[in-house]
């Protein structure tokens, strides 16, 4: 198959089941392996290279700047943790996958879209407040599901 440009189109940005909207120039999702290096004497030990290297599994980052946004939603999102309320700080403790405090992030565009089971903002949220348009930045940390899948394609 040749390479060709991807093109995927408007994706529009879901959370637990509710449209959030639509960002500025699409979502940015980047995965994170995690690694453990084995140190071995014959190669000098924990101050040499490792002998080999473990994997122990990965998560995605997925950063969203929205420039068009249900402002409900978007506070449900800011509250970080699943039922929380907005401006109320959650419960310090709270276990975000036995608690179920996560939700489900959905990036679907007209074609090529991905469902993350679990997912919550861990990362800073932004916003912009005057004149000009606003822009909401998010960032959401996913990890796999009670199921073992980090994230589903969405056809």
């Amino acid at each position: 198959m040749a390479a060709t440009p991807q093109v995927f189109g408007p994706a529009q940005v879901s959370v637990g089941g509710n449209a959030l909207g639509y960002t500025r120039q699409g979502a940015d999702i980047r995965n994170r392996g995690f690694f453990l290096d084995v140190p071995g004497d014959e190669l000098g030990g924990d101050q040499g290279p490792p002998i080999d290297v473990q994997y122990l599994g990965e998560i995605a980052i997925v950063r969203l700047e929205m420039t068009k946004w249900d402002e409900t939603v978007a506070a449900s999102v800011r509250t970080r943790v699943s039922g929380g309320s907005e401006g109320v700080p959650g419960t310090a403790g709270t276990l975000m996958f036995t608690d179920s405090k996560t939700v489900a992030l959905s990036i679907a565009p007209t074609s090529g879209g991905w469902l993350f089971g679990r997912a919550f903002l861990r990362g800073d949220w932004e916003i912009n407040k005057g004149t000009r348009y606003a822009v909401h930045v998010f960032e959401f940390e996913c990890h796999k599901d009670g199921s073992g899948n980090l994230y589903a394609a969405i056809t």
